[in-house]
């Protein structure tokens, strides 16, 4: 395993290391969220509620995973030079990096799978990330291999239980009730930072979204100018909302979970919110016909 090692980080240069550090930091949580965020605010509302439930959904398995198999990662052994170790934390195995590479790109081939430019684009940040972590040294192979497997076998029961559970016809109080109790039953074996950071955005995210696709009903296509208003405007706020816990939740991260519940509900009911109160909301037309807005939808979950 060593030798592996050595003969990956032979050929290591200042350029390389700059390239995979920015290689492995686009893999890593906040760029997910940002891309979420795009594809909900701007390109397909429905769709972006299934790509963040499968994702957070990962993600969140990815950090049981770890505290079961409690696995060392190789940063300090003989002949492993190790960088970027503010990307490292928390145990080795499997990597939380490949996982959430190998959960989100597959599952966005579906909803663009005429456009090769786009699984193109996945395979290589599926692999690229991958590799990141072994030239970094803050990961064995078997952990990239271990966190393949895992996000492909994430998202192949999702779409399994996607053509049964999101189309079943529930209640409002249910679909709230099931979205709040279930993602806290993992806090019992998963209370830890990233578990509370995880559970909360996913509790207050579901949430909002059956909240806005029953009161608000928010048209997310526009324009590239209201598109990347609303970006910046919505990832700001939020932004903004997290720093300003960021003292309280340094010594109690346990406060995560009610400050990361809000944030999840602003990205998903919230900011749309905002966005129709401001004017950047698309046009509700189809086909060059008016439609009226309806208080709620049940044609959709």
């Amino acid at each position: 395993m060593l030798a592996f090692y050595q003969v990956i980080q032979s050929i290591h240069n200042s350029f390389l290391d700059v390239f995979f550090i920015l290689l492995s930091f686009l893999g890593s949580e906040p760029t997910y969220i940002l891309l979420l965020a795009v594809i909900f605010w701007n390109v397909d509302k429905h769709f972006g509620f299934r790509l963040a439930v499968l994702f957070l959904t990962s993600m969140t398995f990815n950090g049981l995973l770890k505290t079961i198999f409690h696995t060392q990662r190789p940063i300090g052994q003989p002949g492993v030079r190790s960088i970027y170790l503010s990307s490292a934390t928390g145990n080795s195995f499997p990597s939380g990096h490949s996982q959430g590479a190998a959960t989100f790109y597959p599952y966005v081939w579906q909803r663009w799978r005429r456009q090769k430019v786009w699984r193109g684009i996945g395979i290589f940040m599926i692999l690229g990330i991958g590799f990141s972590r072994l030239y970094l040294g803050v990961h064995w192979p078997g952990d990239i291999l271990g966190g393949y497997l895992f996000g492909a076998l994430i998202v192949f029961g999702f779409e399994r239980l996607d053509k049964v559970l999101f189309k079943l016809s529930i209640s409002l109080f249910s679909k709230l009730l099931l979205s709040t109790g279930f993602p806290l039953l993992f806090l019992l074996v998963y209370h830890t930072r990233e578990g509370c950071q995880m559970i909360g955005f996913v509790i207050g995210f579901t949430n909002g979204y059956f909240l806005e696709d029953t009161f608000l009903d928010y048209q997310e296509r526009t324009r590239f100018a209201p598109s990347l208003l609303k970006t910046f405007v919505g990832l700001t706020l939020l932004g903004l909302w997290v720093w300003l816990w960021h003292s309280l939740t340094e010594r109690y991260f346990w406060i995560y979970l009610p400050v990361l519940i809000i944030g999840g509900l602003w990205t998903s009911f919230g900011a749309p919110y905002l966005f129709r109160r401001c004017g950047w909301e698309g046009p509700l037309k189809k086909k060059g016909i008016a439609t009226i807005r309806t208080t709620g939808r049940t044609d959709q979950t």
